[in-house]
């Protein structure tokens, strides 16, 4: 059990708290922001969630839902931050974010703050807030959020727990894999269990993050598998889908998601190395997955990403003075280096 009271004490003289997700959101990072928006705003606190970007269309089922008077949810733009009128706050809090650089360009924002606080699973060395609470055991920073709320006497009969429950399953579905994958723990199960037991059943959620692909989408698969490249005898899967292709199919970024996982799903494959396109011009996002044989977080960390042991992320910036041809090679060469047999 995590020391919750040093959180509690940093924001209790806070009115208005904001809430940051980290910087291309995921599914885990959108709940856990809701699900905390939720619990806090039953303190009479006015709560801003803040995302650098809208966060992807099958996370819709939380961010498009009617929220309370007292929370708001805001997609950050830097070039319009001025326009947007997103108060400073008297408590920054940063969930799922393992460093200060996954803010992107809120940074300024969060550190206006005279409090700051990071909950979190992930493996950092970066202490960017004043008060953290990081357990790499949690499957999900949503495990973390929930085991907060339940620090509060009659936390059952609070106000919108069902709806703090849905978030939280939400972030565990997302994290695990569908309770897939190797961080999945009994308490895992047991935290799922009891959110179904105060919301319902959540198959529906589950449809609507995976079984709503559109024709797009489909067209962008159907490309992208006649592409995968191997290395190692098979052991890296790697897959590059420029931003000319996507356009072709007339898929956005959403349709990016399934690829990663996919790439793990190859027989005989250990790590996929999925690259897309940045936001400016050649500038690439890249997504790795992998099984035991292989520290992605380590690999992630050698180019200044990062995430879990089993699945991060890192970008490629032209100005890093490699071409990308270079990057690459330098890429699955660290891939080498970081076996694990």
């Amino acid at each position: 059990m995590q020391d919750w009271k040093q959180i509690s004490e940093a924001i209790t003289g806070a009115s208005v708290i904001n809430v940051f997700t980290h910087i291309h959101s995921d599914g885990d990072c959108v709940g856990s922001a809701f699900a905390l928006a939720y619990f806090l705003s039953n303190f009479g606190k006015k709560i801003n969630i803040i995302c650098e970007e809208k966060p992807p269309e099958n996370l819709a089922h939380i961010y498009e839902a009617e929220l309370p008077e007292n929370i708001n949810f805001y997609v950050y733009d830097e070039n319009n931050a001025a326009d947007t009128e997103i108060p400073c706050g008297d408590a920054a809090i940063a969930v799922d974010v393992s460093d200060s650089k996954r803010l992107g360009a809120r940074q300024e924002l969060f550190f206006k703050a005279p409090v700051t606080v990071r909950i979190d699973h992930h493996i950092s060395n970066d202490t960017f807030a004043n008060v953290t609470v990081c357990n790499s055991q949690w499957a999900a920073t949503a495990e973390g959020i929930w085991e907060y709320v339940k620090n509060y006497e009659n936390w059952e009969k609070i106000p919108y727990i069902t709806e703090i429950a849905k978030s939280v399953y939400t972030g565990i579905l997302t994290d695990t894999g569908s309770f897939a994958y190797s961080n999945v723990t009994p308490d895992t199960h047991s935290i799922a269990a009891e959110t179904i037991r105060i919301a319902g059943s959540m198959a529906w959620i589950y449809s609507a993050i995976y079984e709503n692909q559109t024709k797009e989408e489909i067209a962008l698969k159907a490309m992208a598998y006649g592409k995968v490249e191997y290395f190692e005898e098979g052991k890296i899967a790697y897959l590059q889908i420029t931003r000319e292709e996507m356009e072709k199919t007339g898929a956005d970024d959403d349709a990016l998601s399934g690829l990663a996982p996919f790439l793990r799903c190859i027989k005989g494959v250990s790590v996929g190395i999925l690259v897309k396109p940045g936001k400016l011009k050649g500038q690439w996002r890249l997504s790795l997955r992998s099984d035991e044989h292989c520290d992605v977080n380590a690999v992630a960390n050698a180019f200044g990403g990062g995430g879990h042991i089993r699945a991060s992320g890192l970008t490629y910036l032209p100005e890093s003075g490699m071409s990308f041809d270079e990057f690459k090679e330098k890429l699955i060469g660290e891939v080498k280096n970081g076996w694990c047999d």
